[in-house]
């Protein structure tokens, strides 16, 4: 949410700045049309990038990050997205209902650790086994999965194959469990805390 609102501001800023630099030049100091066109769009190219410096780095003491920390985890996002979205393109290609309830798991699982380590970065740290392991496990897996089960002979061999990749498919989602409880351990403790404080008032108020 706040790279949008960040945008918004600096494009509310920049354009009216273009344009009343644009119209100071080309009716006030009477430049020539390309002129004016030309510090019209300095007038907007400047104070939208002096903006965007100040917000990263605003940004970036917020997360607690340093910049390089923050290309480096916003770059794995990146990647992780687009093998999510591998695994969402798989879903239609199986056909066995408990290895698309696996695959159901293994996608919200993944989406759910990307979206709260995107909002959060530094929770970043908390999920590398995810993004570094167990993510292209799972897109491994599915893509062997699918390949398998596509096969038009299905012989012993296939079959065997077959349950013994669904059988690691089920392993893995229980790694990718523990993955998000990794991810969400500071909110879990937390909640304790405020549990156990709100708990003891209690006692104390009876």
């Amino acid at each position: 949410m706040k790279p949008f609102l960040y945008l918004a501001a600096r494009l509310g800023i920049s354009l009216p700045s273009a344009s009343l630099t644009w119209l100071t030049s080309l009716f006030v100091f009477n430049a020539e049309f390309w002129e004016a066109s030309l510090l019209g769009l300095g007038g907007g190219i400047i104070p939208f990038y002096t903006m965007k410096f100040f917000q990263n780095r605003s940004l970036m003491r917020s997360y607690g990050l340093t910049r390089q920390e923050y290309k480096y985890i916003h770059e794995n996002l990146k990647e992780a997205q687009k093998k999510i979205s591998r695994l969402q393109g798989k879903q239609f290609q199986i056909r066995s209902l408990s290895a698309m309830r696996q695959l159901n798991d293994m996608i919200k699982f993944s989406r759910r650790i990307f979206s709260i380590v995107k909002k959060d970065p530094k929770r970043f740290y908390a999920s590398e086994q995810f993004f570094f392991y167990h993510l292209d496990s799972a897109v491994e897996l599915t893509d062997k999965y699918t390949m398998l089960v596509t096969q038009p002979v299905k012989n012993k061999e296939v079959l065997s194959s077959l349950e013994e990749t669904r059988k690691t498919l089920h392993e893995l989602n229980s790694s990718l469990e523990e993955d998000l409880m990794k991810v969400l351990s500071n909110d879990i403790d937390t909640l304790r805390i405020e549990l156990d404080m709100a708990k003891k008032s209690i006692e104390q108020k009876s």
